[in-house]
């Protein structure tokens, strides 16, 4: 179990063209130390007996608060911690924000995951996108967080301005050079009430299609997947605030984007998997019992298409729990 405490802009010395995280989390402000201890009971209490709970302050950056606020933070969660109640803290940051007496810090504080928001390995995106930080800075906070054996987490983002598809891909390998822990993937949203807002407004900025910005962050879950490296997000969680009409206001925004990348993985693999024979009149193809709805894709859209491509007669997408996760199978085909 997770619990989670937003920050949103909090230590943030830049203004990102992108960013409204107070729309993007639906909190209105940080949180008061005061709370934190309350909040944490409150979800120890209905937490199941053995789940591992971790604290992460999400949003903001962390480590660019001024060090008597990051210990008003963290010192009623690392009672917890040494309790026994609490596993770990996280923290989300900037990489341009860790320094080695801030390492000092989070580690007398039981910190061990540390997220770095660096968006882009791309100099001139980042420049573009108002982040104030460049790629160096990244893989050297990288390298510094690891050699203090942290779990790095890195946050990068697919469609911002002045990204190509090849830039983005770019920043895929990089990153997978860097060897993170665990990454996330985020497409780029207009938000209302942002710098992009206005670029978008007077035509500088053209967000991604829904479809692009799937096939982009498809292609880099399987780039991530083949190194190893775990993808723990992929797109915003979805908030009342982001769902409510006017907040985003252009992009590839779906509240279950992830699925959607999901299914297009799928997709493929059972094209591939037709591809090998002759052509069907009908099909039969089973997935892991947790795959199923993946699989089928929203509204049933990988079915359509797969009927529609090879002209099947019928098909069929079945449950079958000896198929190994991720995994198809073709059990028939006439």
């Amino acid at each position: 179990m997770i619990i989670p405490f937003f920050i949103p802009h909090a230590g943030c010395q830049h203004q990102c063209v992108f960013c409204s995280q107070k729309q993007i989390t639906g909190s209105s402000g940080p949180p008061e130390p005061s709370t934190i201890a309350p909040m944490i009971e409150e979800y120890l209490a209905s937490a199941e007996s053995g789940d591992r709970t971790e604290v992460a302050f999400y949003g903001g950056s962390f480590t660019a608060l001024a060090p008597d606020r990051q210990e008003a933070y963290l010192a009623p969660v690392s009672q917890f911690i040494e309790a026994g109640r609490i596993s770990t803290i996280r923290i989300s940051t900037r990489p341009d924000c860790v320094t080695a007496s801030g390492i000092s810090l989070l580690k007398r504080f039981r910190v061990t995951i540390v997220e770095l928001g660096s968006q882009s390995m791309d100099d001139e995106v980042l420049h573009r996108s108002g982040r104030g930080h460049t790629a160096a800075d990244t893989a050297a906070t990288v390298a510094l967080l690891g050699s203090e054996g942290f779990i790095i987490g890195i946050q990068i983002m697919a469609g911002l301005p002045g990204d190509r598809d090849e830039t983005f891909l770019r920043t895929v390998e990089e990153t997978v050079g860097l060897k993170p822990d665990f990454v996330r993937l985020y497409p780029t949203l207009v938000i209302k009430n942002t710098p992009l807002e206005e670029l978008y407004r007077s035509g500088a900025y053209e967000p991604l299609s829904i479809d692009s910005a799937v096939d982009l962050c498809r292609q880099a879950l399987l780039r991530f997947e083949e190194a190893g490296i775990p993808v723990i997000r992929i797109g915003l969680q979805p908030t009342a605030e982001l769902g409510r009409p006017g907040t985003v206001l252009a992009g590839p925004y779906h509240p279950a984007f992830g699925q959607l990348v999901e299914s297009s993985i799928f997709l493929g693999k059972m094209q591939r998997l037709l591809g090998k024979g002759s052509e069907h009149s009908s099909a039969r193809i089973t997935v892991h019992p947790l795959d199923l709805s993946t699989a089928l894709g929203q509204k049933r859209s990988n079915v359509m298409a797969l009927k529609t491509e090879y002209r099947l007669r019928s098909l069929s997408i079945a449950a079958d729990e000896n198929v190994p996760r991720k995994s198809v199978r073709l059990l028939t085909s006439l």
